[in-house]
């Protein structure tokens, strides 16, 4: 019987260790591949039935002619007046919730008053009120500020406080700013809204990029706002309302092409990944200091 010399053993072990990671990544790859095309099957069927001819109907995986049909027919009708309201409802939101909620945890983080962390307290238990709880009361209030039928419900909140969560975000992300800043600042004669703006606007950068792409996101898709104060005008509509009611509701559909239908929701998703795409190193930088800060 030949003998194995220690090198040989070596070099049989390490080919069984490599062998058994070559088996174990093909197994993860297997798996991980399976799970993304059963996540990625429904975004496909949508962006392919979206080109199919309107005569055509959903029963194959691949149509025998591609056309750009129901794309041309949503530009032929008052879609872009929906599109421009819905950028700015969006574009006001971004902007509020910035500004609202980085200047109240600036106040929460580097104020010195008595009563801020009962403020914070307070601030925070909102978070667990549900929303549907709190939409009959506020649908009242706007209803008597003569506010429905507008799109001031839709963007007008946010700038007194910018949300909880997004103060808690902040705040969590300011408290990572080194005292010693705000304190030159003060010794150089600056005010505290001066060091808001001068000093740490610019340093809590990656958190604003986060909030501003999630806030657009919510905005972006967002149905039951404008469903509650706006769905009795039309002039009024969203994108994502203005979607609904031509292609969901039975009785105010104008067309019922499944190819429209598809290409509507194709039209919805594309900004989303387009941000997401742009902003995707800015997103996770914001959320993984969130967590080093916090």
């Amino acid at each position: 019987m030949e003998s194995i010399t220690p090198e040989g053993m070596i070099v049989k072990m390490k080919a069984k260790a490599k062998a058994r990671k070559i088996t174990i990544l093909s197994v993860k790859w297997f798996f991980l591949i399976l799970l993304s095309i059963f996540f990625l099957f429904p975004i496909y069927a949508l962006v392919i039935n979206s080109f199919i001819p309107h005569e055509q109907t959903m029963d194959k995986l691949w149509p025998n002619r591609f056309t750009f049909e129901a794309y041309t027919d949503m530009f032929t009708w008052d879609y872009l007046n929906y599109l421009i309201r819905t950028i700015f409802v969006c574009l006001m939101n971004i902007l509020g919730t910035c500004f609202g909620a980085s200047l109240c945890a600036y106040g929460l983080a580097k104020g010195r008053f008595k009563g801020k962390n009962v403020i914070f307290m307070i601030i925070m238990a909102t978070v667990l009120l549900p929303g549907t709880v709190t939409s009959i009361p506020l649908y009242i209030i706007y209803k008597k500020l003569h506010w429905t039928g507008t799109l001031y419900p839709l963007w007008v909140p946010i700038w007194f406080g910018g949300g909880a969560m997004n103060i808690f975000l902040v705040r969590q992300f300011m408290k990572g700013i080194p005292k010693s800043y705000s304190e030159a600042a003060i010794l150089d004669g600056a005010s505290s809204f001066h060091i808001y703006y001068a000093i740490v606007l610019p340093l809590i950068k990656p958190i604003l990029v986060y909030l501003a792409v999630t806030t657009f996101f919510g905005c972006w898709n967002d149905y039951t706002g404008p469903l509650m104060y706006v769905a009795d005008k039309q002039s009024s509509w969203t994108l994502a309302l203005a979607l609904y009611k031509d292609f969901v509701v039975p009785e105010a559909t104008k067309v019922k092409y499944v190819s429209s239908q598809m290409a509507v929701g194709v039209m919805m998703m594309i900004p989303c990944v387009i941000l997401f795409s742009f902003f995707q190193k800015e997103l996770m930088e914001g959320i993984a200091a969130i967590g080093i800060k916090g």
